[in-house]
């Protein structure tokens, strides 16, 4: 059963490896449809509405994901950069041993505030709890 919780968007890579063949394109598509889903409640809401339903918060739910090379984290730290600009906070669900440490190699959990979770549910219960999320806004 889903839950639409205002504000917060979970997308799951569905790829067992980021690398140089994907990373671009998987990227550019997380970007493509949060900049979409933001330009369509701009269109249906109208300004003063669209505060509070915008994105607050993505969730990229990794449990597909086994392994990343340069590339897969280059394309994730520009998806990072990208989200940033737009006033998105980037939280990671249940990635693998693999991919995490690689991650904390480079710094990229630091970098998104150390928001990785076990699992989707976790992340979301973390955003709806914290000051990620105003809810009332």
């Amino acid at each position: 059963m889903a839950v639409k919780v205002p504000s917060l968007l979970v997308m799951r890579v569905d790829t067992a490896l980021l690398c140089f063949a994907n990373a671009n394109f998987v990227k550019e598509r997380i970007i493509r449809w949060v900049t979409l889903g933001e330009e369509q409640k701009l269109g249906e809401s109208g300004d003063s509405d669209h505060h509070k339903d915008r994105i607050q918060v993505l969730i990229l739910d990794l449990s597909k994901l086994m392994n990343i090379d340069t590339s897969g984290i280059i394309a994730l730290e520009e998806l990072h950069k990208r989200l940033n600009s737009l006033g998105i906070e980037l939280a990671l669900a249940n990635p693998s041993w693999a991919v995490i440490h690689k991650l904390k190699l480079v710094k990229f959990v630091e970098k998104i505030g150390g928001r990785v979770f076990f699992t989707v549910n976790e992340a979301v219960n973390a955003c709806i709890g914290s000051k990620m999320l105003c809810l009332m806004c």
